[in-house]
């Protein structure tokens, strides 16, 4: 018989597996894709101040464009501080636009899970 415990670290696996599966789909958004994404954004200034950090290496273009994945998601603080321009914004292509707040909305989600499963192990002391 399945215990509260067992299913809580069938909880914990997938999630991790789900956790490795969203950063190989970044590492290769932040490859193929992130070009595609500063042309569609010519006139933002933050897209202009992060585009020496893609010359870092793989990690350091990850962060670019998780950076850029949370100005299109919270596009209204990003357009209100200046960082994103609204032209840029509404011209922005659909069909990418979605690709990238889904995958930065479920990289965050899964690290919410990831402390909620910390949190629920420490507290059932099942995590020691």
């Amino acid at each position: 018989m399945i215990g509260a415990e067992d299913i809580f670290f069938i909880f914990v696996i997938a999630n991790m597996a789900f956790g490795l599966m969203l950063f190989f789909i970044q590492w290769y958004f932040s490859k193929f894709k992130l070009e595609e994404v500063f042309k569609a954004l010519p006139n933002s200034y933050g897209i202009e101040i992060r585009k020496p950090f893609l010359k870092g290496g793989a990690f350091s273009r990850m962060f670019v464009a998780n950076n850029v994945g949370m100005m299109l998601v919270f596009y209204k603080k990003s357009i209100r501080g200046g960082d994103l321009s609204q032209q840029d914004y509404d011209d922005f292509p659909r069909h990418l636009k979605t690709r990238i707040c889904g995958i930065s909305l479920a990289s965050f989600f899964t690290a919410l899970m990831m402390f909620a499963l910390f949190a629920i192990g420490k507290y059932m002391n099942w995590l020691r």
